[in-house]
């Protein structure tokens, strides 16, 4: 065999092998993220963050694994998931439009939340419900997707009071089997007409929507607060997010030249909920230098624990973790708000 013969196969087999290794796998790798400071997050208006110190959000990487990158799974802190453990039903774009609604959740869950606290009000505007899933039975399957937006339900809206989406809950629970349900719906900048006939719950003999949602909302406040999410999404950073704004619109000075580290949902009644992934999170913010830890010290219910074992809460996960790093940040265990505000004021 001529010496260009062998280049060119040793080529073609070269190319082979490329293509080979970059061909997905159904898992995912995660791996620590980032540990960026929340100021850089939001602005708000009239206040000038003085406070030394840092309040710092934390996020983890999530990347598809292919043939070569699974090998990523022997790398410190990194850990291989199947697709499903992760994304759940979802397509990627159903999961990254999720993850960018829980985000936009997260940040006005987090002025309210804060603004209460400080015993100051805020203004909300409901744009609809955000549509969560569609179920794979619903007769709403191929008209309804995961992210539009729907503005009226048989040409009733969801208010923008509690009171006023209480009221539809109760009107679509009066509903019967075969009423044709009509949807006002925004998908990207267009508005839709759709309908379907609702069908039984065989558990309950009543309806069965077919698709699920959430309250998507926009809130404005005085002083006025504007988010950049420099790219991170998902709802993990509420705890951080309602922190700094309660610090900068009450000169509370939590921060007092530490570098804190924390995650957390936020729900309405100030309750910091639990997150995934706190295990890397940790070494994210050890390498950001923190040297305060706030976890989510999250209930575990019975019928979690005969569903999952072993399951543990976010503090317990990531106490475990830092054993392992043998690190000496000190890691504080967060069940509400309130909680956060009283240990941060103590160190």
């Amino acid at each position: 065999m001529s010496k260009v013969k062998k280049i060119i196969i040793a080529a073609l087999i070269f190319v082979v092998l490329a293509i080979v290794a970059m061909i997905p796998i159904p898992y995912v790798i995660e791996s620590p993220g980032t540990a960026e400071d929340v100021s850089q997050f939001l602005t708000i208006s009239g206040a000038k963050d003085e406070d030394q110190g840092t309040l710092r959000v934390l996020t983890v990487y999530v990347e598809q694994a292919t043939v070569l990158t699974y090998f990523k799974k022997f790398l410190k802190h990194h850990e291989l998931l199947p697709s499903e453990e992760v994304f759940g039903d979802y397509t990627p774009e159903e999961f990254d439009a999720l993850q960018d609604f829980s985000m936009r959740n997260a940040r006005s869950t987090a002025v309210r939340v804060a603004f209460e606290a400080a015993g100051k009000t805020v203004e909300r505007h409901v744009n609809g419900i955000f549509v969560t899933r569609v179920d794979q039975s619903s007769n709403f399957r191929d008209k309804l997707q995961v992210g539009d937006i729907i503005e009226t339900i048989d040409g009733k809206s969801p208010g923008n009071t509690d009171e006023s989406f209480e009221d539809l809950k109760d009107y679509l629970a009066g509903l019967e089997p075969g009423h044709t349900l009509v949807l006002q719906v925004k998908r990207d900048d267009a508005t839709m007409t759709i309908s379907a006939p609702l069908k039984m719950d065989s558990r309950t003999g009543g309806i069965r929507l077919g698709f699920g949602g959430e309250v998507d909302e926009d809130v404005t406040s005085d002083p006025s607060v504007e988010f950049d999410p420099h790219g991170v999404s998902g709802p993990s950073g509420g705890l951080m997010f309602t922190l700094e704004i309660y610090n900068q619109i009450t000169n509370s000075h939590l921060k007092n030249g530490h570098n804190i580290a924390g995650t957390g949902t936020i729900e309405l009644d100030g309750t910091v909920g639990r997150i995934g992934g706190i295990d890397k999170k940790l070494v994210a913010a050890i390498e950001a230098g923190a040297t305060v830890f706030l976890a989510p010290d999250d209930e575990i219910t019975d019928e979690m624990r005969a569903r999952y074992p072993d399951i543990k809460s976010n503090y317990e996960e990531v106490k475990e973790a830092a054993e392992k790093l043998g690190t000496d940040i000190k890691i504080y265990p967060v069940k509400t708000l309130q909680d956060a505000i009283e240990i941060l004021e103590n160190l």
